[in-house]
């Protein structure tokens, strides 16, 4: 079936509302009910990262280049989780998606490998959160936790932060996929990581996009950040992603936060 957006490949309805798989001539996305794509897939690269918010969640790589162990709180199509797979074969990635109906399409249509090196859970991963850490912890924690309405409640909770501290390795990273579109609203979810996470929080915007990423680094000794532009270049080889240029950004966009990690 056509429509306005492309091919409909699936549609089903859960609890929380609409969802709907579309291909476009190189694209195949998940939406939930309304024009905004939640999670793309390149159908000639499914391994690449098709939009531009994922790649910029990866810019937590600059401060921890060889992560063994990664939880993401959202799973959406998988796009991360793919990438990650792929590109870290030493890794270990822990997803907790709350919608049983995403799990189930993201396995279905978006090329998720079965691999036990990936373990997809179905729950509250905030909950998670507030569970004592596994093992030693984890180098990323990654957040991508968006419905129909926006971002979840739960990312304007400082203590949802100070939770994520603790789980983190030290060095650790964190990124959180923002939405700026309210300015009040993103300005409180910000001002939550802050004063939950306890250490440097750097933002990230995402070109034209109302997203912003926010990162912050558990380390006991600050890096500069200029130090990190070997480990960028390594990485843009190892992943095509183009660390270097957000490793610009960074600097651009923070300000004297940035100076303290000279």
């Amino acid at each position: 079936m056509q429509t306005p957006r492309g091919t409909l490949v699936h549609a089903e309805r859960d609890a929380d509302g609409l969802l709907e798989v579309i291909d476009d001539a190189t694209t195949r996305s998940l939406y939930f009910g309304n024009s905004i794509r939640q999670s793309s897939m390149n159908l000639h690269s499914p391994h690449s990262l098709a939009l531009g918010y994922t790649r910029h969640m990866l810019a937590a790589l600059l401060f921890v280049p060889d992560p063994r162990r990664v939880l993401m709180i959202g799973l959406g199509g998988g796009s991360l989780a793919r990438f990650l797979h792929h590109h870290f074969p030493l890794c270990r990635i822990d997803a907790i998606e709350r919608r049983a109906a995403v799990i189930d399409l993201a396995r279905r249509f978006f090329a998720l490998p079965d691999d036990g090196r990936l373990q997809i859970r179905h729950g509250d991963g905030f909950a998670r959160l507030g569970e004592a850490p596994e093992g030693p912890g984890y180098d990323l924690l990654l957040i991508d936790a968006f419905d129909a309405e926006g971002m979840a409640p739960a990312l304007a909770e400082s203590e949802v932060f100070a939770q994520a501290a603790r789980q983190l390795r030290n060095p650790g990273a964190l990124a959180v996929n923002l939405w700026s579109s309210s300015r009040p609203e993103f300005r409180h979810c910000l001002a939550a990581i802050e004063r939950g996470f306890g250490g440097p929080v750097l933002r990230l915007p995402v070109g034209q996009r109302a997203n912003v990423v926010s990162l912050g680094i558990k380390t006991r000794r600050r890096p500069a950040l200029k130090a990190l532009r070997q480990p960028a270049r390594e990485l843009r080889r190892r992943t095509g992603l183009d660390l270097p240029a957000y490793l610009r950004q960074l600097q651009r966009h923070n300000g004297l936060l940035a100076r303290l990690f000279r």
